[in-house]
């Protein structure tokens, strides 16, 4: 099929690249006649696409919204006249993908997911690399470890800008570089074996060395710097060598330095939240009784982004008190989801969907310009990155919808994924043989520790002894069989699958039946 591209000459530079990429990706037939496209880029707080004859119309704000509308319309070319108009929820909104656990993907399977996320109209990715990326001064740093070099992250950088994609470097310049400071190198830079030294002019040369390393990689200046999840702040040589001090004032004086550091090299940071949370707290980051009179608080710099992450709650009323207390900390706020690709060896899409609808609806109710989904990989990505796709379309689909819509949420998914929602579904049945159609909240895995436990030991037959594994895997098993068949696209990933369930199906109870 052709196609000629019509609108402003600047207009046509953002989008002929990627357009021409998304028609070949969509093997589309031949055509008596062209299709006329016609863009118009302008300040709007909606996407509008239609479709009169042969004529397609698209307006909207963001080059990834464009490619949203075309990929839409692209689907409906069967139809003489359709149109669609969505509401732009979340200016900014993006996808975390875990580059870290042992889960570095080719350059290849990152530029799959950045048209993925050019058809959902996501317009940031995240790669979150604790020491997986080149740092020239550092030829230690994330070696063995599969690591992109400065090149590779050039190249994923220019194939994101085609669809108007921004790609983030996510780093990390506190906590989580255990895999890093390992080496000898990482010896006068620890206060604990994952944790760096606060305070020392050494620690500030190695960051510094890592956020030039950034900067001569991606083409934005944004930057995560994690912080994150530092739990035994100032417990190790810190507190040797300098006696005990607050955690809360390290933070402030870590993250203090460190953003000074990106004001030299003309870098925007933002850091996860948490740190600053507990630290002034000395309680949970969810403890919304802990943080309700922020008044005494050790605050962040002006200017500093502060991540909310909460993948964990399903109570509207803890996101907004949480919420409530970020605002007190800083005018930019940034908030993280998450599909749980993490559970175990199968996704847990129940948890997804209720803590992302909870907490989507109080960020929107909150007016936040940014939010973004995660999608970890933790225990060395047990769990295969597609089975991240349920819970990234949401996200998408609640960029754009004041609710959620389940019969164009699983359109979305069929044109954008290339694979049917409904399949992806069965996989929430691996975990929930305790909770049957019920939201799997607990995170509760059975499918993991009921495949890795010793059959002679029995360590987890109790919670099965009344439960018929055999059926219940089997029967899932042949349902998985089916998936095969009817999101071929995904053959290997639903036959990994259908091998699991017919594993379990033997195995589960095997202790008990021995």
């Amino acid at each position: 099929m052709t196609y000629v591209l019509n609108g402003t000459p600047e207009d046509i530079r953002r989008i002929e690249k990627g357009t021409a990429i998304l028609f070949q990706e969509l093997h589309l037939g031949p055509k008596e006649s062209d299709l006329q496209i016609e863009v118009l880029f302008q300040d709007t707080e909606t996407l509008s696409t239609t479709k009169e004859g042969n004529t397609i119309r698209i307006k909207c704000r963001e080059t990834a919204h464009y490619f949203r509308g075309l990929n839409w319309i692209l689907h409906h070319l069967d139809k003489d006249s359709v149109q669609k108009e969505e509401p732009v929820i979340f200016p900014k909104n993006g996808y975390m993908l875990d580059c870290s656990r042992n889960s570095v993907f080719t350059v290849e399977k990152v530029k799959s997911l950045i048209r993925i996320l050019a058809k959902l109209g996501m317009n940031d990715l995240l790669l979150y690399t604790e020491d997986t990326y080149e740092v020239p001064e550092e030829p230690y740093f994330g070696t063995y470890r599969g690591r992109y070099s400065q090149n590779e992250i050039r190249e994923i950088d220019v194939y994101a800008k085609t669809f108007g994609i921004e790609l983030i470097p996510c780093i990390q310049t506190l906590a989580h570089l255990r895999n890093a400071l390992k080496w000898p190198m990482g010896t006068p830079l620890k206060d604990t074996d994952d944790i760096l030294f606060v305070g020392k002019e050494e620690v500030y040369q190695f960051i510094e060395e890592l956020l030039r390393s950034v900067k001569a990689s991606y083409s934005t200046r944004r930057v995560h710097l994690g912080m994150d999840e530092a739990a035994a702040l100032g417990l190790g040589n810190y507190l040797t060598q300098n006696g005990y001090k607050k955690s809360s004032q390290l933070i402030k004086e870590h993250s203090s330095r460190v953003f000074e550091i990106c004001k030299k090299l003309e870098l925007e940071p933002m850091i996860w939240s948490d740190m600053y949370i507990t630290a002034n707290t000395g309680s949970s980051y969810y403890d919304t009784e802990a943080i309700r009179n922020t008044s005494q608080w050790v605050k962040p710099d002006d200017g500093l982004g502060l991540v909310y992450w909460d993948y964990y709650n399903d109570d509207e009323s803890i996101y907004h008190t949480l919420l409530n207390a970020h605002e007190k900390l800083s005018d930019n706020i940034i908030f993280a989801g998450g599909s749980w690709i993490w559970n175990g060896i199968a996704p847990n899409y129940s948890r997804t969907f209720k803590c992302t609808l909870t907490g989507l609806k109080a960020c929107r109710e909150h007016h936040l310009k940014e939010v973004f989904c995660t999608g970890w990989m933790d225990n060395g990505s047990e769990t295969p990155v597609d089975a991240v796709y349920p819970g990234l379309v949401l996200f998408a689909h609640m960029g754009f919808h004041e609710e959620v819509n389940e019969t164009e949420l699983a359109e979305e998914f069929n044109i954008t994924i290339n694979g049917r929602l409904e399949d992806f579904y069965q996989l929430e049945s691996f975990d929930s043989l305790f909770v049957e159609n019920d939201t799997n909240i607990t995170s509760d895995n059975p499918s993991r520790y009921l495949l890795y436990q010793d059959n002679l030991l029995g360590m987890f037959d109790y919670h099965i002894q009344v439960l018929d594994t055999v059926s219940y895997y089997g029967e899932l098993a042949k349902r998985l069989e089916s998936c095969v068949k009817t999101s071929p696209a995904y053959q290997g990933f639903f036959t990994y699958y259908q091998l699991l369930a017919e594993i379990l199906s033997e195995k589960a109870d095997l202790g008990i039946r021995i």
